[in-house]
């Protein structure tokens, strides 16, 4: 959060694409070294003035697996539309805000900031249902191409009862563009749900028919598993 900058190639390049935004996904990795004691100070955080008008539903989320990556944990802005992400973006030069800053600079390291269009969004938000999240990232060659196809199989997915949380399709806006371009993701309410519905996704005939029709179109270049830690602003 710390170095992020809502710039005017952001707009620019947001306005370039073909598929419509429904929202924004803010994400900050980082690598926390004293967890209970990053969630009081967020607690704080949120709990102030500043925090009661955050215009976005905020989490943290723990990285289960991560591959190479060094951070440990991760917290999502769930912005509605690009006002309500401008007004959380320039929110963070308040002095409470920075106050909260320095107050985590001794226990945890920025690793990385991005910023992601919400092409595809559905599935069951019940909490139940989120504790778990897999996240696909990937290189995309053809963005429209491949939303399509993506809602086509996860439409199936869901009619066989294999998607038991959220799903979605994000695209980069801002961020290292040279790491991925969209990522995908499905949730579940434990790991072992979170386990068996990926089994069950990828020995299906629906997954076997789009694999097949986006191996040119598409390349996974990580795939993590997060773990809600605390949610805020969710009602």
């Amino acid at each position: 959060m710390k170095r992020f900058i809502f710039s005017a190639f952001t707009i620019l390049f947001i306005s370039t694409q073909s598929l419509i935004a429904a929202g924004y996904i803010a994400s900050y990795s980082m690598k926390v070294s004293d967890l209970s004691a990053y969630v009081e100070a967020m607690d704080e955080l949120m709990d102030s003035d500043w925090g009661k008008s955050f215009p976005a539903p905020v989490s943290l989320h723990s990285y289960a697996f991560n591959g190479y990556d060094d951070a440990t944990h991760v917290v999502v802005l769930n912005y509605e539309d690009a006002e309500s992400l401008g007004k959380g973006t320039e929110s963070f030069s308040d002095p409470t805000f920075q106050s909260f800053l320095e107050k985590i600079s001794s226990i945890s390291e920025d690793v990385e900031q991005s910023l992601n269009m919400k092409l595809v969004s559905g599935g069951s938000a019940d909490p139940e249902n989120n504790g778990v999240f897999t996240i696909y990232r990937m290189e995309v060659k053809d963005p429209e191409t491949y939303a399509k196809l993506y809602k086509r199989v996860v439409r199936a997915q869901t009619q066989a009862g294999n998607v038991i949380g959220q799903y979605g399709l994000r695209q980069q806006v801002g961020g290292s563009v040279n790491y991925y371009s969209h990522y995908a993701f499905t949730s579940a309410g434990s790991v072992e749900q979170a386990i068996k519905s990926n089994e069950a996704l990828l020995s299906s005939d629906s997954f076997a028919i789009f694999s097949e029709a986006v191996k040119e179109n598409r390349k996974i270049k990580n795939v993590s598993m997060l773990i809600n830690v605390k949610n805020w602003n969710t009602e």
